[in-house]
């Protein structure tokens, strides 16, 4: 151990979990974050992170405007030839919950991340040492009771705690739970595209987005015919880009073969099955498209073994329908504080994760749950059923004391 009595900690997976897991932990243990890509990869285009992420993130440095995130003011839900359902205005969610709601693209989130977790900790006037990052490492095995991490290329890292935070197709996963914990595909896939706004704004029957005076908003579609079709938007970037994905069930689209649950879509398909759709202006635009089949995996019956620990999609992978895939990880960073707010030696370390996962666990796995009616029983009026729950989170010191007292998180 360094940094006096520090704990050595390595984190597989510099996705938006691994990484801002990394930036709660800098600042009093020494961190190492291997990831198996050269980096700035992000799958998916834009993200939704709700108040009850965004207030760990302001807590731990993070600058919206550094990533182009915007506040959401307004969300509209419309069926598929536009007519208006319902309409909330969400511009006063610091005060219900704490934070803002925001939209940011992926990338730029991944890259704000990146420089919390590696910046120079004068720059950030934090104490402890910046995360090290090693790109294209790939692991190979971890020992559950000492910690060690085995790579590739031979060499193997002496760890006091292991995160596994690498994603939907985790390698840890199946080394903390026996059970055969595959992430299966829901029977749904999702277009996926950006549009830049001089684009949008030639064509879209929605709000300019390049009109900084108006409601930044976000605007669901769903079909009235009983498809389950959908089609969510939303702008990020600072205005500049427009998200937009287009959720069909499995059985009328052209799956690719691979089995990959990213792959190339054709702009071809997405108009044969969303053509009806009244944006069918930005859809003829869309270019890049890719198709992201939905996958998810039952919750599991533990985040931890020994010295490893599951977090983000290795730990709680869901579908996008309420936003919550990034905001679980970045609660789970926060979760982490378990190791900074007291003290905590090698031998201690399983005892904090019995905690962690007290928490993390029981509310993940409700917010999975929540995210699979959701899917299943798609309407307007389930979409915000659950949004004080999703977005009231007090943080794991509050949620482990109400567990104490006998009470539900």
């Amino acid at each position: 151990m360094t940094q006096d009595t520090g704990l050595n900690i390595t984190i597989i997976g510099a996705g938006i979990a691994g990484l801002f897991a990394a930036r709660v932990l800098r600042e009093k243990h020494n961190i190492t974050i291997l990831e198996k890509s050269a980096g700035g990869n992000e799958v998916g285009a834009a993200v939704t992170p709700g108040p009850n992420a965004t207030k760990w993130l302001y807590k731990y440095g993070w600058s919206p405007k550094r990533c182009g995130a915007l506040s959401l003011e307004k969300v509209r839900t419309l069926n598929h030839e536009g007519v208006l359902v319902s309409e909330q205005d969400v511009s006063g969610m610091k005060d219900l919950f704490g934070s803002d709601w925001h939209v940011v693209h992926r990338i730029d989130l991944w890259n704000e991340l990146l420089r919390l977790a590696t910046d120079p900790s004068d720059a950030m006037s934090i104490s402890g040492s910046p995360a090290k990052v090693v790109w294209r490492a790939d692991v190979i095995d971890v020992d559950v009771d000492s910690g060690k991490v085995s790579l590739a290329n031979g060499e193997s890292i002496k760890s006091d705690l292991v995160i596994g935070a690498d994603g939907i197709k985790s390698i840890v996963r199946p080394l903390v739970v026996e059970q055969n914990t595959e992430a299966l595909s829901s029977g749904a896939s999702m277009f996926r595209f950006i549009i830049h706004n001089n684009i949008v704004n030639e064509v879209t029957p929605d709000t300019p987005l390049n009109d900084a005076s108006k409601m930044t908003e976000l605007n669901i579609r769903i079909a009235s015919d009983g498809s389950r079709r959908s089609v969510v938007s939303y702008p990020c970037r600072n205005l500049e880009l427009l998200n937009v994905g287009c959720i069909a069930q499995d059985s009328t689209i052209n799956l690719p073969t691979t089995d990959s649950w990213s792959a190339p879509g054709s702009r071809e398909d997405l108009l044969r099955v969303f053509g009806d759709f009244y944006v069918r202006p930005i859809l003829e635009k869309a270019e890049n498209i890719k198709l992201w089949q939905l996958r998810d995996h039952d919750p599991l019956p533990t985040y931890f073994k020994g010295r490893i620990l599951l977090i983000g999609d290795a730990a709680h992978a869901m579908t996008p329908h309420q936003g919550q895939g990034a905001a679980q990880a970045i609660e789970d960073g926060e979760g982490l504080s378990l190791f900074i707010d007291q003290p905590v030696t090698r031998e201690s370390v399983p005892s904090v994760l019995k905690d962690f996962d007290r928490v993390r666990r029981v509310r993940a796995s409700k917010i999975q749950a929540i995210t699979r009616n959701v899917h299943e029983k798609k309407s307007p009026e389930m979409m915000w059923k659950n949004l004080e729950y999703n977005f009231s989170y007090a943080g794991i010191r509050d949620c482990l004391g109400r567990l104490d007292d006998g009470q539900e998180i």
